[in-house]
């Protein structure tokens, strides 16, 4: 009896060594893996900046001929900030490009779309004017089903706006998805400012990191990574 005893207190020990042992290991592994993970975000911090590192192609000044205005829903300000420019079209061309509005979701309205312009663009701007793409719901589609549309309505040249953070990735995709559409678009672009997505005020806002570390994931996993 006191030997089954003593090797149950033995296997007891051992089994409380090993588990000791498993739980080091696990620790040093979390860590390990933690900052490994900190490491990359770090490195993110510093190098996110690279998405602000676009010259649209477009000043704001000189408006070219486009077939379309193309405006990515989501980003605040950016439907008013593209409905203007629509607006300059319309008052200074003999007629104004489509108001392509990409992404709205599928609850929009005609009505919910007017709120979101100011009041001088509501007062000229007609349903005829407009077309709401509700299905697309990230930045791929967007691209898929413009480039689709474009064909369709024979549009060689587009007028792309969206925020800064979201323009090089923007382009990138929608010049890659016109092409495997087989109907490459010209792309111009302008980029509608939000606070505090600009090269030197993003780091100062906890959004603007998080916005723009999001982004800059995206922008490698689709330069790199993912193909259209």
């Amino acid at each position: 009896m006191r030997d089954l005893k003593g090797m149950e207190l033995q296997t007891e020990s051992t089994l409380s060594q090993e588990f000791k042992k498993i739980r080091g290991l696990l620790k040093i592994l979390l860590v390990t893996l933690g900052g490994v993970v900190g490491g990359i975000f770090l490195l993110a911090y510093f190098l996110a900046g690279e998405i602000y590192e676009y010259q649209d192609t477009v000043d704001g000044v000189h408006l070219p001929e486009v077939d379309a205005i193309v405006c990515l829903a989501g980003g605040r300000g950016r439907i008013a900030g593209a409905g203007d420019i629509w607006y300059r079209y319309q008052e200074s061309k003999d007629t104004a490009p489509t108001f392509y509005i990409s992404g709205m979701g599928h609850q929009s309205t005609w009505a919910g779309f007017r709120k979101l312009l100011r009041t001088g663009v509501r007062d000229v701007i007609r349903q005829e004017n407009v077309v709401l793409e509700t299905e697309s719901t990230n930045t791929e589609a967007n691209a898929r089903l413009l480039a689709r549309y474009a064909k369709a309505k024979n549009w060689k040249r587009i007028l792309l706006i969206t925020s800064p953070y979201h323009m090089r990735r923007s382009r990138m995709m929608f010049e890659r998805v016109s092409a495997v559409e087989e109907w490459p678009l010209r792309i111009e672009t302008i980029s509608i400012y939000q606070e505090p997505f600009d090269p030197s005020e993003w780091r100062l806002n906890l959004h603007g990191v998080r916005v723009t570390l999001s982004e800059y994931f995206k922008w490698i996993y689709y330069r790199f990574i993912r193909t259209v």
